[in-house]
């Protein structure tokens, strides 16, 4: 039942192309299918099919096979050449074994007959949408050790980084100390030495983060820990919040300061990716990992933790970098935190043997997936204090 939950959620996610010449069929099932797919494009032969997979690049296609100019099957031979990936789902009244060799040969490997059965052409595209999402995470693993290497050297260098920055502070400090008051000079050195107290700040952080083997504080619930976090990095924004925790939640080992970090650095990113206002939605669950989750997680029971914005999103192509240090969707994003904030909520994640992963579609907000082992047994989580409040994406 989870997996078909998390499939129906991120079929939500995808563009779809659906092709059909019929305009009777193309009206119904085109409202069916946009009641369940993210974006819903159509064409009514497959030349505009085809000039519209150009120009979209859509992550699933339904046709028809028996269309005027280019049939289904010749679309979809063109689909593939440009996008081999693809998943292609054919209908058609025709049930001839020409069509579906053709149809094979092609690359097609999901098929629904006409008058078609909406319960089974919904369960091709649900398998179609977890084999995407599949190799969406098998992408994201096979940069997880590229990952790894990189934090590990990111230690190293945020050692000598943080040392850098404290010797240019002072020597800021002592060039303050000669301007007048009211100089352009004194402002421009004022804003410089706050940047690098910033910098030497994180640079700490990080490396506090990467060294500390032994993290752990508290074993309890986290739940009043989140929601204090996100309450005061959303503070004085235009952003309501909006949790929905399960009762029972599994009990989790975890630094509180650490803890608090990451939850005030996905809070401010929503905040920044709704500028003008929005909710914030933070859900909490008990979750079972297994294999079959793709996750770089041993089996087991886990808290899954999501905080999910309306915001402006993130390109796909984006996606897999996020993490990285010093990189930042937000243009100033070096003269802010450096970049670090993710990497942080990544860090931190992985030493308590846990991970986090986004998921997002442009202008259609962004979602982020934690998974904390759970805890055998539980003890009082400590008073809850201030979080403090990052830069964000």
């Amino acid at each position: 039942m989870k997996d078909i939950r998390q499939d129906e959620a991120f079929l939500k996610t995808l563009t779809v192309l659906y092709v059909e010449d019929d305009e009777d069929t193309a009206e119904q099932l085109g409202m069916f299918l946009s009641r369940r797919v993210g974006t819903l494009v159509t064409a009514n032969d497959g030349a505009s099919g085809l000039e519209k997979f150009r120009g979209i690049r859509p992550q699933m296609v339904v046709t028809d096979i028996q269309m005027p100019e280019m049939d289904g099957l010749a679309m979809a031979k063109e689909i593939h050449l440009l996008d081999p990936g693809v998943p292609i789902i054919v209908t058609t009244a025709f049930e001839e074994t020409g069509y579906l060799k053709q149809a094979i040969e092609v690359g097609i490997e999901k098929y629904v007959a006409k008058p078609i059965d909406v319960d089974k052409l919904l369960t091709a595209m649900l398998q179609s949408a977890r084999q995407l999402r599949a190799e969406r995470i098998m992408r994201q693993l096979s940069a997880f050790d590229q990952q790894s290497l990189r934090l590990e050297a990111l230690e190293t260098v945020t050692a000598g980084m943080a040392h850098d920055f404290e010797i240019m502070s002072i020597s800021l400090g002592q060039a303050l100390a000669g301007c007048g008051e009211d100089s352009e000079l004194r402002r421009h050195i004022e804003l410089a030495l706050n940047s690098c107290d910033r910098a030497a700040s994180l640079g700490r952080t990080l490396q506090g983060v990467a060294r500390d083997t032994r993290p752990m504080d508290c074993a309890g619930s986290l739940s009043a820990l989140v929601r204090k976090a996100v309450e005061t990095a959303l503070s004085g924004s235009a952003i309501s919040l909006r949790c929905d925790f399960e009762a029972g939640l599994p009990a989790v080992v975890y630094n509180t300061a650490q803890m608090r970090m990451v939850f005030a650095e996905l809070a401010s990113n929503a905040r920044k990716a709704m500028p003008s206002g929005g909710t914030l939605c933070v859900t909490a669950g008990d979750c079972r990992v297994t294999p079959s989750d793709a996750l770089p997680l041993p089996e087991g029971r886990y808290l899954h933790v999501c905080v999910s914005d309306k915001g402006t999103g993130i390109a796909p192509q984006d996606l897999p970098r996020i993490f990285d240090p010093y990189w930042s969707r937000d243009p100033m994003g070096t003269r802010k935190s450096m970049g670090l904030g993710l990497t942080l909520c990544y860090t931190i994640l992985k030493r308590h043997n846990g991970f986090i992963v986004a998921e997002s579609k442009p202008d259609a907000g962004a979602s982020f997936h934690l998974y904390l082992p759970a805890a055998p047994q539980a003890c009082p989580a400590p008073e809850i204090e201030s979080a403090p409040v990052m830069a964000g994406r």
